[in-house]
Formats: structure tokens, C-alpha cells, sequence
């Protein structure tokens, strides 16, 4: 039987080769060159470590900024205040995290599924493209993920021992993953059926832990949303990007055509501002207005286009164009693209074979599904392409590793109890 510590060793060592051997090929030595959201993080983090506050760095350089929430910029403004402030020193940064949401996956597989699961999701993480090419990006995914890891793990300690504690637990880590990725302040929604469960306390009582976590998410994310009222003519609770997503996803140029299913920054083009008002609050606001306009005007077109959101994101629909645009927008080749979507597609099935196994053995795997219920949302509502998936790869792959030690001892006629619970050595 294989050890779970000695594995997760190799699984770490293993993986942090792997995230820095793809920094040195794609991004070379010398002056690396970054694409998308990441180079945007890197320069606000350096202007936040410079004392210059939550400001733009790229195009309306030094305007108060909310295009993200605060929780990666914030570490990464730390890091960068302490000299570590180079775009490959926040790259390393990256790969250092990218090793946690491996670590992440393995407690997490051998919290649910025992030892040779928890082994097999850590190996499975390691490998992953759709981790470790977004760990070099300077992304807020990882750092997410390793959030998200901990919100599982007390979700999974509360239905157990549902208490004070753990309940506090799960608050912090919901909250500040929402802080990270605003899209996660969802999961509060999820949460409460499972936490419901807890028959063997009394409704007030299963009411007063469920009102603990909401109140500590609150506690944690109002702060962010009274700094923006001093500082934008609208109300910003998590960002200021909500609306230009919700929009670039959800216009005719979308709903047809090349780009159905996917984005185009096109859509813009059907948000007017009469006023000519620069506020990033208000812009927001009225594209966010515009682009439900834009679906009640488009209802028959919406459950094809979601569709292709679906095909989009798991590489099933036009896989091709959307690599491509992926690609140039991570300022990539295409070859990490394509084995990260090309991956997915096995880590896909190991996962259902696995969920099917757990759900045979009655084993409770809630608190696993409620973040592939968020991706499943989000992509419906904005639009698909494999970045979307990630908040629900950490899932996935546990399941995987279930999965894949479950086919794996299949020939040997070992039973389900038996790979949770094997005899001593």
C-alpha cells in the first residue's frame, strides 16, 4: 500500500519542477512578458507596495481601481513590499502556492476517500496543466484555490462536528476566498443545505451557526465595500468588473457567430455613456444594465449560446478558436492551452467514474459538488472558456484521484470499503 506522506512529498517535488521548468521555457530568463489579468495584478501590487493605494497601473494610470477585489493584489502588494517585487519573483510566488493547491487536493482526497485516493489526487494536481499554467501567470486562481481547499476541508469538519469552531472556520475561509475571487461570495448560498443537515442540533441552533458564517463573510468583505463608497459615484461591493464580464458574454456578437458562446470586448460597443463619465462604478453599473437588456431581448438564442458556454469551457466547441484566443490572451503559445484542455478531458472522466463510486458507497461528497455548482453558474451567466472551470478543478481532481485508484483496483477485486479502510500492514 502506498504511503500518503512519502507520495505527497513526490507529488510536491514533482509538481514545483514542473511549474518552474515552464517558467524558464515559455517566459525565458530575462524581461518576461506577461498577457492578461496577471501583468495588471503584478504593476497594481507594486503601486499598492509603493504606498499609491487600490490605483490603476494600466491605462488610466494612478484613477482608484476596483476592476478586482482586493485579496490577491493585497498579498502580492505585501510580498512586493518586502523586495520580492520582480515578474518572476511573483511568478516563484506562484509556484510556491501552485505546491499548496497540490498539498490542498491530497488532504482534502485522503479527508474524503482515504490514503491511496488522497496519494493519487496530489500526483493528479501535480501534473495538471490547468494549475500549472496558471500558477506562472501571477493569477488570483491559486491563491484562490488554496482558499477554497480550506472552506471544503471545515465544511467537511462542520457536517461532521457541526460547532462554533468550525463554523467560524468556514466562514473566514469563505470570506476570504470571496475577497479573492468575487464570483466565490456564491458558495454562502450552497452552504446552507449542507449545513442544514446537522440534524442533532435544533433549528435555532443550526440558524444561529449558519447566521455565524454569514456573519463573519460579512465582517470580512464590508470593509472593501465602505472604502469604495469614498471612493466611486456607485456602489461597489466586490469589484467594478461585474458588469463589463457580464456584458462582453451576453450580446449579439456572442450569441451567434464566431464568438458564440465565448466573449467579445466588441459588446462594449452597445453601452453608451451620454454622460462621458469616467467613474469605473458607474461605467459598470450601466454595462451591467445593458447586458440584461441585451439577454431579455435575446431570450431565444440564450439556451444555445449557453450551451456553447458549457462546450466553450470544457474544450468541446469550436476548441480551436477558443485555445487560441486563450492563448493570446495569457500572451502564450498554444501548446500549454491545448494540454490543459486535452487533460481535462481525462481528469473529466476519472472524476466521474469516481463521483458514481462515492455515491455507490453512500459516501457524502456535498461538500465537494458545491464549487462545481458555482462554475456551472457562472459560465451559464457570463460565458465560457477553461480559465472558468478552475475554481471547481480542485474538486474534480479529488474526485479523480478517487476515481482512479477505484479503476485501478478493479482488476485486483478490492471493494470500495477496502481501498477507504485497508487492512494493516
Amino acid at each position: 500500500m502506498i504511503r500518503f506522506g512519502p507520495a505527497l512529498a513526490v507529488s510536491l517535488a514533482v509538481g514545483g519542477l514542473i511549474r518552474l521548468l515552464y517558467i524558464l521555457m515559455v517566459f525565458g530568463a530575462n524581461d518576461p512578458t506577461l498577457g492578461g489579468d496577471g501583468l495588471g495584478y503584478h504593476l497594481e501590487a507594486l503601486r499598492l507596495a509603493d504606498g499609491l493605494g487600490y490605483t490603476s497601473a494600466m491605462w488610466a494610470v494612478g484613477a482608484e481601481t476596483a476592476h478586482h477585489p482586493p485579496g490577491w493584489v493585497t498579498f502580492l502588494g505585501g510580498v512586493s513590499a518586502l523586495g520580492f517585487d520582480t515578474i518572476h519573483e511573483h511568478q516563484l510566488l506562484g509556484v510556491l502556492i501552485g505546491m499548496m493547491v497540490v498539498a490542498v487536493c491530497a488532504v482534502i482526497g485522503r479527508l474524503f476517500f482515504g490514503d491511496l485516493a488522497g496519494a493519487a489526487a496530489g500526483a493528479i494536481a501535480a501534473l495538471y496543466p490547468g494549475f500549472w499554467v496558471l500558477d506562472a501567470q501571477i493569477l488570483s486562481e491559486p491563491l484562490t484555490l488554496v482558499l477554497l481547499g480550506a472552506s471544503i476541508i471545515a465544511l467537511h469538519r462542520f457536517s461532521r462536528q457541526p460547532g462554533i469552531r468550525h463554523a467560524l472556520e468556514l466562514g473566514l475561509f469563505v470570506g476570504l476566498a470571496a475577497l479573492t475571487r468575487p464570483e466565490q461570495i456564491a458558495l454562502l448560498a450552497l452552504l446552507v443545505p449542507i449545513m442544514w443537515r446537522a440534524t442533532q442540533l435544533s433549528y435555532a441552533r443550526r440558524a444561529l451557526l449558519t447566521l455565524l458564517v454569514f456573519a463573519v463573510v460579512g465582517l470580512l468583505v464590508t470593509p472593501w465595500a465602505v472604502f469604495n463608497a469614498g471612493r466611486f459615484d456607485a456602489p461597489v461591493f466586490m469589484s467594478t468588473n461585474m458588469g463589463t464580464g457580464l456584458l462582453v458574454g451576453n450580446c449579439p456578437l456572442t450569441f451567434a457567430g464566431d464568438n458564440k458562446g465565448f466573449y467579445s470586448m466588441g459588446c462594449l460597443m452597445y453601452s453608451k455613456n451620454p454622460e462621458g463619465t469616467t467613474d469605473p462604478a458607474v461605467n459598470d453599473q450601466r454595462n451591467r444594465h445593458t447586458a440584461i437588456t441585451l439577454i431579455r431581448k435575446n431570450l431565444d438564442r440564450l439556451p444555445s449560446t449557453i450551451v456553447a458556454r458549457y462546450g466553450r469551457a470544457f474544450g468541446l466547441y469550436r476548441t480551436h478558436h477558443t485555445v487560441a484566443e486563450v492563448a493570446k490572451w495569457h500572451g502564450t503559445a498554444t501548446w500549454p492551452v491545448w494540454a490543459w484542455v486535452i487533460s481535462f478531458w481525462f481528469i473529466a472522466v476519472l472524476a466521474i467514474v469516481g463521483a458514481a463510486a462515492a455515491i455507490r458507497a453512500r459516501i457524502d461528497i456535498a461538500p465537494l459538488m458545491i464549487s462545481i455548482l458555482v462554475m456551472l453558474g457562472v459560465i451559464a451567466v457570463f460565458y465560457g472558456e477553461p480559465r472558468y472551470h478552475t475554481m471547481a478543478d480542485l474538486s474534480i481532481v479529488v474526485l479523480a484521484g478517487f476515481g482512479l485508484t477505484r479503476i485501478c483496483l478493479w482488476k485486483s477485486g478490492a471493494s470500495t470499503a477496502q481501498l477507504l479502510h485497508p487492512p494493516p500492514q
